[in-house]
C-alpha cells in the first residue's frame, strides 16, 4: 500500500519522507522557510500527512530536496511517486503555500515548470503563475531599484 509524504523529526532535523519511482522512500531536508511553513506556519508535527500539492510544491521550488544529491528539483519532482490521496490541502494551506512561493527565489531553470505547477493545481485560484519569478528576475529587479536610488 503506498504511504502519503509524511513530515519527520529526526537527528535534530525536520525532514519530509517521499516515495521516489523505484527506489523507495527517501527523506527529504527543508531549507528554513520550507520548514517555518511546516512546522510554524501550518502546523504540522511529527508523522503528519502533507498534502500531495504542498509535498509537490516544496520539491519544485527547492525547499525540500535530498541531501548530497545534484538533483534537478523537476527531475526530483516528477520522480515522487506514492499515494496523494492521504489529506487534502487546506484553503488556508493553499494561501500559505502560494505565499511561499512567491517568498523564495526559484532557479531559472524550474520556473516555467512551477508555473505550470501552479496553473495546473489549486494554486491558480489564489495566484498567478506570473507571480513566479526567477532568481535571475528577482535580482535583476533589486538591481533597478539600486539603480534608481
Amino acid at each position: 500500500m503506498a504511504i502519503s509524504p509524511h513530515l519527520i523529526f529526526e537527528d535534530d532535523e525536520w525532514q519530509i519522507d517521499i516515495s521516489i519511482g523505484q527506489e523507495g522512500r527517501q527523506q527529504f531536508a527543508l531549507s528554513d522557510k520550507a520548514e517555518a511553513l511546516l512546522v510554524d506556519d501550518l502546523e504540522y508535527g511529527n508523522r503528519d500527512i502533507v498534502p500531495w500539492l504542498t509535498t509537490k510544491t516544496l520539491a519544485l521550488a527547492g525547499g525540500a530536496y535530498l541531501r548530497d544529491e545534484k538533483t534537478d528539483a523537476r527531475d526530483l519532482a516528477w520522480s515522487i511517486t506514492g499515494a496523494d490521496g492521504g489529506r487534502e490541502a487546506t484553503a488556508e494551506e493553499v494561501e500559505a503555500v502560494a505565499d511561499y512561493l512567491t517568498s523564495v527565489e526559484i532557479d531559472q531553470h524550474a520556473v516555467e515548470t512551477v508555473k505550470e505547477h501552479v496553473r495546473k493545481t489549486r494554486l491558480s485560484e489564489v495566484m498567478s503563475a506570473d507571480d513566479i519569478e526567477s532568481k535571475r528576475e528577482r535580482m535583476n529587479g533589486l538591481r533597478g531599484i539600486a539603480k534608481d536610488l
